[in-house]
């Protein structure tokens, strides 16, 4: 009965070539406009786990600046989990490329040991341009896209239109 604000839950993405990942951001503004991640978790729990009452609909002017506070607090927030998925991506990237360099030589030695030297020229230069292609994949997969997506907002309390047009 205390708690009165705007709640929203936020898709935050991040996608690149051969990595897509999502999480997902709730966000918690009160009358005042600041912002709080306890009570934001909070709601979503009660909201997963009770019968939600929904009392009306709300205009569409209204809506627009709800959205507009509630964007701004998820882009600060979402920026740590933004962080999160870069950082998951570029271990992720560090992990294959070595893998594939390992995958390089060992191909590569292996070559060395086989074949007549024509032929082992041949398979070599094979290796090497496909090497180079893997390699020029890891520089393409480096360029990510981020993303913020609402997925619903929420009125939590009593809606009164005056305190919007203070």
């Amino acid at each position: 009965d205390t708690v009165t604000g705007i709640w929203s839950l936020w898709e935050v993405s991040l996608s690149a070539e051969g990595f897509n990942r999502k999480r997902f951001l709730p966000v918690f503004i009160n009358e005042n406009g600041r912002t709080f991640v306890p009570t934001a978790n909070r709601i979503w729990d009660l909201l997963l786990t009770e019968d939600l009452e929904i009392n009306s609909a709300i205009g569409m002017e209204v809506a627009v600046a709800w959205f507009d506070a509630s964007i701004a607090a998820a882009t600060t927030q979402g920026e740590r989990l933004l962080s999160d998925l870069m950082d998951q991506h570029q271990v992720r990237l560090s992990e294959e490329k070595e893998r594939a360099c390992y995958a390089y030589e060992a191909r590569y030695r292996a070559i060395g040991r086989i074949g007549l030297p024509a032929v082992r020229e041949y398979r070599r230069k094979r290796l090497d341009a496909d090497h180079q292609s893997r390699m020029a994949s890891f520089e393409d997969a480096q360029l990510s896209i981020p993303d913020i997506n609402a997925v619903m907002m929420l009125r939590i309390g009593t809606y009164h239109a005056s305190l919007d047009n203070d």
